[in-house]
């Protein structure tokens, strides 16, 4: 491509990413299921490299997570319980998600939580995916999340796993290492996340022993953040006692 195409490339990528951040939450949810390129130019370049961030939707989805606005809540509510959306309630159930994370709206979240009960399990893995990063004091429902790390499919289980971080629940640990203990070197890696936010001294030995059996790299070295995680909350609270 010319620096002339160039240039009009980015202009053209910047006036999309502009659009997404100003038009409003219904426009973004929009884009959410929009998979055309954003610019004619790229159509020459993707008869030799496909990319996603090629595509609308990439940035609508980027956008999303930075979602915050109470407003922005309010109408996405709107639009969920308006059949006229209900084909983008993937979106809509993400962009709810995004602001209960980035706002720690307790009750948003058990909003969520009792809308994903009865929902499908692709919508459970939009809900949860989402949910991690929130700070659960023992306000918020994480029961039927608990109840998903043992009886939910694969997906459904590995997501609503990595939702319990960030708990207060001392219940949690426990789950956590049962499912450590049975679950495949894939899912034991991703449990090491949410165990590093909830484990005590108690996850060390168990994860110890995991990290001299497995020769796998990314399960060791999910092992020895978790570990590093924990003693840094074990030697915070042995400073100020």
């Amino acid at each position: 491509m010319t620096n002339e195409q160039l240039a009009r490339l980015e202009e053209e990528k910047e006036a999309l990413i502009f659009s997404l951040e100003n038009n409003g939450v219904k426009y973004l949810v929009t884009q959410m299921n929009n998979n055309n390129i954003y610019s004619d130019l790229l159509i020459e370049k993707r008869r030799s490299e496909i990319s996603s961030t090629d595509e609308i939707s990439w940035y609508a989805f980027r956008q999303s997570d930075k979602l915050n606005s109470q407003n922005d809540k309010i109408e996405l509510l709107e639009m969920l319980s308006n059949k006229k959306y209900r084909e983008l309630k993937n979106h809509i159930y993400r962009c709810l998600s995004c602001i209960c994370s980035n706002t720690n709206d307790r009750e948003l979240f058990n909003f969520l939580i009792d809308k994903m009960i009865v929902e499908s399990d692709d919508l459970k893995v939009t809900i949860l995916s989402q949910l991690r990063n929130v700070k659960k004091d023992l306000t918020y429902n994480i029961e039927p999340i608990k109840k998903l790390v043992a009886e939910g499919t694969y997906e459904v289980s590995h997501a609503a796993i990595k939702s319990l971080s960030f708990s207060d629940d001392v219940e949690v640990e426990t789950l956590l290492l049962d499912e450590f203990l049975v679950a495949d070197k894939h899912m034991k890696g991703m449990i090491c996340a949410p165990l590093a936010t909830v484990g005590t001294e108690r996850s060390i030995p168990i994860l110890k022993e995991e990290y001299k059996r497995t020769r796998d790299g990314f399960l060791r070295w999910a092992i020895k953040n978790a570990i590093q995680e924990i003693e840094k909350k074990t030697v915070g609270k042995r400073d100020i006692t």
